[in-house]
Formats: C-alpha cells, sequence, structure tokens
C-alpha cells in the first residue's frame, strides 16, 4: 500500500499545512497509544482467561482467537505509530513495511472471525437441533486455523508484490489488494451483516415467544459486530479508497489518522463489551472477572429474574 498515507506530516510535505496539522497529528496519535494500551490490558486478561481454561466451548475457541487477533492488531498499530512519530521510518523503513502488513493480516484475521461467529450463532438461532446435534467436536479449532492460514497467505503474497524492498509491481500489488478488498468488504462484510440482521430479528422473536431474555452470548455477538461495523469498517472503505486515489495529501493525512484511531477504539472495544455484558449489577465491581467473562459467554438460556449461576463447579463445563 501506499506508505505516504501513513507517513507524519514533518515527512510527507513541507508547507503551512504541516504546521496546522501538527497539533492534532500529535493530539491524536497519543490517543491511539493510549487506546492501544488500553486494548492490550483488556485482551490480554481475555486471551488469559480463555486460555487458561483446560476445556472450552466451541464458541469460547472463537473468542480466544478473536482476542488474540485484536491484540496483535493493537500491538502493530502502537508500533506503526512509534515509528511514525519518532520519524524512524527513513531508519528502518523496512520495519514500517513489515508491521504495516502485519496489521493488515491481524485486520483480515479479525474480520474473518467475527464473520464466523456471527454466521455461528446465526445457524443456533435458526437451527437450534442441528446446530446441538450435529456440530463436529474440533470445527471452530479447525475453522479458526484455516482462517489464520488464509489472512497468512493473502497477506504474505501481498507483501512480497507490494514491498519496496523487491521487486514492486505496481500493478500486481492494486490486483493483490484489490483481491484482499473485495473479500473482505464483498464476501466476509456481508455475511457479517447479513447474518447479524437475521440473529438479531431470531433472537427478537424467540425471546418474545417464551418470554424470556435473550441470552447474553447473542447481546455480546451482536455487539461486538455493531461496534465493529461502526468504527472499523467505515473509515476502512474510505481508506482504501483514498489509497489509489489522486487526493490532497492534507486529505490523506486526515483519513489516516482517523482510520488508525477508530480502528484502535475497535479492538479494544470487545473485552469492555464482554464486562458490560457479562456483569451482575448486583455486585458492581466485586465481582472476579473470570465469572463474568463465562457469564458473556454462556450460551444457556436464563430465565426471567434468575441468573446462570457462575461459579465454577463439577458439572461447569467451563468457558
Amino acid at each position: 500500500m501506499n506508505h505516504t498515507l501513513l507517513q507524519a506530516p514533518a515527512l510527507v510535505e513541507n508547507s503551512v499545512e504541516v504546521e496546522e496539522l501538527s497539533t492534532a497529528y500529535w493530539v491524536l496519535s497519543a490517543m491511539v497509544l493510549f487506546t492501544c494500551l488500553g486494548g492490550f490490558v483488556g485482551n490480554g486478561l481475555v486471551v488469559w482467561l480463555l486460555g487458561s481454561q483446560g476445556q472450552r466451548s466451541p464458541f469460547s475457541v472463537y473468542i480466544l482467537h478473536l482476542g488474540v487477533a485484536d491484540l496483535l492488531f493493537l500491538l502493530c498499530m502502537a508500533s506503526k505509530v512509534i515509528l511514525i512519530c519518532f520519524q524512524l521510518v527513513n531508519r528502518i523503513h523496512m520495519a514500517l513495511d513489515i508491521v504495516s502488513r502485519m496489521k493488515y493480516f491481524t485486520y483480515t484475521a479479525s474480520l474473518s472471525l467475527l464473520t464466523v461467529i456471527s454466521m455461528q450463532r446465526c445457524l443456533s438461532v435458526l437451527f437450534p437441533v442441528w446446530y446441538k446435534c450435529h456440530q463436529p467436536k474440533h470445527l471452530s479449532a479447525v475453522v479458526c486455523a484455516l482462517l489464520w492460514v488464509l489472512s497468512l497467505l493473502l497477506n504474505t503474497v501481498a507483501m512480497f508484490l507490494c514491498s519496496d524492498f523487491l521487486a514492486r509491481d505496481e500493478l500486481l500489488c492494486f490486483r493483490i489488494d484489490l483481491v484482499i478488498s473485495i473479500l473482505l468488504m464483498g464476501v466476509f462484510t456481508p455475511l457479517m451483516a447479513g447474518s447479524s440482521l437475521i440473529l438479531c430479528v431470531g433472537v427478537q422473536r424467540s425471546s418474545t415467544a417464551t418470554h424470556r431474555r435473550p441470552t447474553r452470548v447473542y447481546v455480546t455477538v451482536l455487539v461486538c459486530i455493531l461496534v465493529f461495523l461502526a468504527f472499523a469498517l467505515p473509515l476502512g472503505i474510505c481508506w482504501f479508497l483514498i489509497s489509489w486515489l489522486d487526493l490532497p495529501q492534507k486529505t490523506k493525512t486526515v483519513f489516516s489518522l482517523l482510520a488508525r484511531l477508530f480502528s484502535a477504539i475497535s479492538s479494544s472495544a470487545n473485552p469492555v463489551i464482554y464486562f458490560l455484558v457479562g456483569r451482575r449489577k448486583s455486585r458492581g465491581l466485586r465481582e472476579p472477572l473470570g465469572a463474568v467473562l463465562r457469564r458473556a459467554l454462556r450460551e444457556e438460556p436464563e430465565l426471567e429474574g434468575r441468573e446462570t449461576p457462575t461459579s465454577t463447579t463439577a458439572t461447569d463445563p467451563g468457558f
């Protein structure tokens, strides 16, 4: 991709516009770094809590991999901001190239995982009996592995074709980036949005018919996808468009700043969503984080006026 989008104002222009953007650039960059730091902590806790469990439900396997993808994305984002803000690009330009492609790799993995999570929940609502009886035991782990491999393969090819240190071919670079964008925006995103809409309608009808509150796991999934669509997707589309359009550098810089901040917020939000959905208001902040996360991901329905037990017992299957 075009690295001029990703450079600090001091590196791309020598004009009055640089001074106008300088303050906003540093403020937004600081906000990105602080957001990434919070996301490190939140996603790190989720990965640790889920990873330390010997027995995990198929759904929690997806959440574990999503947490890893978001954690790596935030790490790449923070590294990129530091490289650019401290003007280390010219000294270690290859590092920026690698970090940038790693960021796209983790973004691809995160989007594809969210799509599969949404489709899985949709199937559980539309075909509950089939979903419970015919889901292979290790299907979630296999699907996650395939999505990681697909993301790695696409972005590795893109890195070799688009790297400034190899035989860069602008036409091939554009084509592979176009293929990735079509896959993300033309396949994964419509599937995510469509299955989420079906899930929302199905959950609403089910809760109305049974007079029960929606299972918290459905609320968790719907809110996570809504946050992604609101923060990460629109600017992702704009970023791709301006990468290949001849726009003023000021416009490109503003979009890149907003894209960094919004995507950092999107990747940092999921742990907060798990906490808000899974917590018990009566207990405030005194409840163990493991119990809160377990409740947010619990697939069993809750009866009206009652809570699903969260203490780990001999019959508790864990996450």
